[in-house]
């Protein structure tokens, strides 16, 4: 809950300084693919595969405030039947300075992991690294986001990469 909070705080501030900015906010999608690694009781086992949709609102030309939702589902896991996880997101994105074709920026943040349907879950802070290819109005990005969540009796990581277009 107090994460959720602090998401609005962040995503208020960003809109009131976005108010005086002429930069339009960005809105991607994204297919999302997370490997928990450690915490065998916070999250459902196997490859999650999934969509994660995100909103960036730009403070500036080299940051920007963002909040995301992936819903995911464990279809590889040696159990019976699907599990869904929930992972919400709030992210400060920092472009990288550089030259070329890309555009290079790191983000974290924090969120969480909500299982749907077996696993504990529980509040996560994330990091990562990503490239964005511009093309004429949108750009396509890759990412690896790297999340630690915080369970009450365990703590896991889960390595997450992903593939989408921005608007």
């Amino acid at each position: 809950m107090r994460s959720l909070c602090l998401a609005l705080l962040l995503c208020m501030g960003a809109s009131a300084t976005h108010a005086q900015s002429a930069t339009p906010p960005r809105y991607g999608v994204a297919f999302d693919f997370a490997f928990p690694i450690l915490g065998d009781e916070l999250l459902p086992d196997g490859l999650s595969i999934g969509l994660r949709g995100r909103g960036a609102l730009p403070i500036n030309a080299d940051l920007s405030v963002a909040a995301s939702l992936g819903v995911g589902a464990h279809l590889f896991a040696n159990q019976e039947p699907t599990r869904y996880v929930l992972n919400p997101q709030a992210s400060l994105i920092v472009m990288l300075p550089g030259e070329g074709p890309s555009v290079r920026y790191v983000l974290g943040g924090f969120g969480g992991f909500v299982p749907l349907s077996g696993g504990q879950g529980g509040p996560a802070i994330h990091g990562g690294y990503g490239m964005a290819f511009p093309l004429r109005q949108t750009s396509l990005f890759i990412e690896g986001n790297p999340s630690i969540i915080i369970g009450e009796d365990d703590t896991g990581v889960v390595l997450a990469a992903r593939a989408g277009v921005i608007f």
